[in-house]
């Protein structure tokens, strides 16, 4: 697990709400602390979906990807004032978890994995992103944390921050 303060929080922000850099990541959890205080579960109502929306390849995960939620939570924060805090949860999509093991040249079975996470946390003026990984099974071997770290850092790096 690394965490990263973000020094730039206004070019981070502009990424995270106005632009498409986080879109392929899925949101399990997103709250935000404005005049109210409002918290999304991103999993899904399958309920609410009909049959063809629930076979779409971005709805078999079962939880909301970003670039869906994105527009309503810049609503949320936009205004003449600065939140006073949010937390956004992003998970990996599972369907990911092959490439990303390829590219890190880990022998590991994608299946083993519970998730590998994303977490940004703006409170009291300060932006933290925070990395987490967690699996279906005890391990000592690290190196998938290590390399989700590694890779968490690189794309942080990508976005200017």
């Amino acid at each position: 697990m690394k965490s990263v303060q973000i020094e730039n929080i206004k070019a981070f922000t502009t990424h995270l709400f106005a632009g498409e850099t986080f879109d392929g990541f899925l949101v399990t959890e997103a709250s935000f602390s404005t005049l109210f205080d409002l918290t999304i579960d991103g999993h899904m109502n399958k309920d609410f979906l009909n049959e063809e929306e629930a076979e779409k390849k971005e709805n078999r995960e079962g939880i909301v990807y970003w670039k869906r939620l994105r527009p309503l939570c810049y609503e949320i924060i936009k205004g003449q004032r600065v939140p006073l805090r949010f937390k956004l949860v992003f998970l990996l999509p599972p369907g990911s978890y092959p490439a990303f093991l390829s590219e890190a040249g880990l022998n590991y079975d994608p299946s083993k994995i519970n998730g590998l996470f994303l977490n940004i946390n703006f409170q009291d003026g300060k932006l933290n992103c925070t990395t987490g990984s967690s699996l279906k099974e005890f391990s000592l071997d690290r190196s998938l944390e290590q390399a989700w770290d590694e890779r968490i850092l690189k794309f942080l790096g990508r976005v200017q921050c």
